[in-house]
């Protein structure tokens, strides 16, 4: 095959196979209010105190460790069933109630989410102040921990407060005091196999001259120079693991956590089949977070560290309705404004249809509506080009030698037509962003998630579990090349090759796209297919 086929392919793998990495940049625009009255909360005693924080004593911790028996606490909600363990007064599961099955969140790790000296056995003391629940513990000679949870009843933010009592005569440095999450969440069955790739470690911040606040990854590299995290972690907000679907975040509300108070590894979690088993099973890693306390005790006193937490999915309603700017953890991608008006107008059409399949076929219309202008005088041209080609080759067998002159006179050819040899690119480069940003809205949309279309498609967000629509949009594709190729095309013309093969390119890599998404495309390679038919025969006259 020629080499321009090749070159030609390479870059068509790159745009549709490297855009996913676009996505992670952060592009993402929203309102931004009451940040500063949620960081500022720190008292000017506090401040004093981490200045000297090195300077104080500190206590060893490792005294506190017993061995006992772990014990299990339940708290039940209509969403999610909260299972505590006394090991570390951590949350051992998180059980999610989903809309087909239960999900359990946190299965994965020796130590809970938010466990405070995962070594250490609580137990349980009455709780005060509208807990659900409380542990309590001695970790050292004259030091008390009472650690206790509010968990929200409705999908909102829980609260988890540490209070410290130091009976000694001297003020204490807890040094090694953390806060446990991760290894990673755990995902819905037909994402599980992706969910090792989004899985992520991360901090929120406000960035000096930036409207909305940054959601910053940690990752290994993060962590080797220590001026890289205190770049990507200063002032941090609220830090937390999170995947495509599910969020864990912590948000300290009367103390600061610190840039270089985060340790990071990763930690396995599963093996699923790697390419449908064929290379064996890969392992899953997810990032085990670990976030410092800055516990100082004053001596004979009581000081409490209180955070609220979210758990949950990632609603966009329903995080916007939280404070914190917690939707700032969807990752809308690139074109991400776009994204979000896509999602409104499904949102919209959905209120009419009751299925989110049949509103994406409506979105599919409206937008060939709006780009019919733009694709009519792509056909047109296209018809005026193929009609002046034998002058076109003329002009360029008469100038071969003078090139600069050949040009001018094709140009003045064009001119007198009518027509534009680039107009045909003109509606590809508009649907590549439309084609972008529906597929971070569908791969987003927690709406979407678990919706049913028809018959074998139960899940809009996940692929078609049989790829009928992956097949049919290829099959469609090549017969409209088939009838849209010019009649005088030889089949040693670089662009021949191009057309015969990009039906099967895009099958493939429409085999595990969004059956939504998939959706979009088939519908609007169908739209395309008639509206060729019939203009073709309508502007074979020109």
């Amino acid at each position: 095959m020629d080499k321009n086929f090749f070159i030609a392919l390479a870059v068509a793998l790159l745009v549709f196979c490297g855009y996913n990495t676009l996505t992670l940049q952060k592009q993402i625009q929203t309102k931004q209010e009451n940040i500063t009255q949620q960081i500022d909360v720190v008292k000017e005693k506090q401040a004093t105190i981490y200045a000297q924080l090195k300077q104080q004593s500190s206590v060893s911790l490792t005294t506190a460790k017993k061995q006992e028996t772990e014990k299990l606490f339940t708290i039940e909600t209509e969403h999610a069933k909260v299972v505590f363990t006394s090991k570390g007064a951590a949350i051992k599961d998180f059980i999610y109630r989903d809309f087909n099955t239960d999900l359990n969140l946190t299965p994965f790790g020796k130590e809970g989410y938010f466990a405070t000296l995962p070594d250490v056995y609580f137990e349980e003391t009455p709780a005060q102040n509208g807990a659900d629940i409380a542990f309590k513990t001695k970790i050292a000679d004259g030091v008390f921990l009472v650690k206790s949870y509010i968990i929200n009843k409705e999908q909102g933010l829980n609260k988890l407060e540490m209070s410290f009592k130091n009976e000694r005569n001297e003020e204490l440095n807890l040094s090694d005091l953390y806060l446990n999450m991760g290894p990673g969440l755990n995902t819905v069955k037909s994402e599980i196999s992706d969910n090792a790739v989004n899985l992520r470690a991360f901090c929120a911040r406000q960035e000096k001259d930036k409207k909305n606040i940054s959601v910053n990854d940690l990752k290994e590299k993060t962590f080797r120079k220590p001026n890289l995290l205190t770049e990507t972690c200063d002032g941090w907000i609220w830090a937390g693991v999170d995947n495509r679907y599910f969020l864990t975040a912590l948000i300290p509300t009367n103390w600061k956590g610190l840039a270089d108070g985060f340790t990071y590894n990763k930690q396995f979690m599963y093996e699923t089949p790697s390419f449908f088993g064929l290379f064996g099973k890969t392992r899953a890693e997810g990032p085990d977070l670990k976030i410092l306390i800055p516990a100082v005790l004053p001596a004979k006193q009581t000081v409490t560290y209180s955070s609220d937490f979210y758990i949950g999915p990632k609603d966009l309603k329903l995080l916007e309705s939280l404070p914190y700017d917690l939707q700032r953890s969807i990752q809308f991608g690139f074109f991400g404004q776009l994204g979000k008006w896509m999602r409104n107008i499904l949102e919209w059409l959905n209120k009419y249809t009751h299925n989110y399949g049949y509103a994406i076929i409506l979105m599919t219309f409206l937008i060939q509506i709006v780009m019919f202008p733009l694709t009519y005088k792509q056909l047109k041209s296209a018809a005026v080009m193929q009609r002046i080609q034998p002058q076109m080759k003329v002009i360029q067998d008469k100038y071969k030698s003078d090139p600069m002159r050949a040009q001018q006179e094709l140009m003045a050819l064009y001119k007198k037509y009518g027509a534009n040899p680039l107009s045909g690119c003109l509606p590809l480069f508009i649907q590549m962003p439309i084609f972008i940003a529906l597929f971070n809205a569908l791969r987003t949309s927690w709406a979407l998630h678990g919706s049913p279309f028809i018959w074998w498609i139960t899940d809009l967000s996940a692929k078609d579990p049989y790829y009928v629509l992956p097949i049919l949009m290829g099959v469609i594709m090549f017969i409209q090349q088939k009838i849209t190729m010019p009649e005088n095309m030889t089949k040693d013309n670089p662009s021949m090759a191009m057309m015969k093969w990009m039906p099967v390119f895009m099958t493939v890599i429409f085999l595990n796209f969004p059956a939504g998404l998939t959706l979009y495309w088939f519908i609007s390679n169908c739209i395309s297919f008639v509206v060729n038919l019939v203009l073709k025969r309508k502007l074979a006259a020109i």
